[in-house]
């Protein structure tokens, strides 16, 4: 009984971290060249879509733009220090601000809002948020 527990449990953690493994390496890191504030991805959403992540700062915010206009959608989040939170969420393309609070890893999501692959242009860029 003790070795069935046993095994059981290993099996447990071992579809477990296959799992975090996969799903950390579906993630692309967007990284900007060398003293630019900006960066475009071209991409294709699959059947499941395409997942970006960026390193940005408080008090900092994000300008994407998701090309083409339709069948495309783009969701924006973080594990900040209340949790997980979503920050945008747009069945559609176009341009987007996004305001951030805190420093860290934001995930950017792009599908397709018809469940069929969808060329797309992602660009990303980070701007100081200037008081209103």
């Amino acid at each position: 009984m003790k070795k069935m527990i046993n095994l059981l449990m290993l099996l447990i953690t071992l579809v477990f971290f296959s799992t975090s493994q996969t799903s950390a390496q579906n993630l692309k890191r967007i990284e900007f060249a060398k003293g630019k504030t900006s960066a475009t991805v071209r991409g294709n959403t699959g059947t499941y879509g395409v997942a970006y992540v960026v390193r940005a700062r408080s008090g900092q915010k994000l300008v994407l733009t998701l090309s083409p206009a339709s069948k495309v959608g783009i969701k924006v989040e973080t594990n900040g220090a209340d949790g997980e939170e979503i920050l945008l969420r747009e069945e559609r393309g176009g341009t987007f601000v996004v305001g951030l609070e805190e420093s860290g890893d934001y995930t950017i999501f792009v599908g397709s809002t018809n469940g069929r692959p969808v060329p797309f242009s992602l660009a990303v860029k980070i701007e100081r948020m200037t008081d209103i």
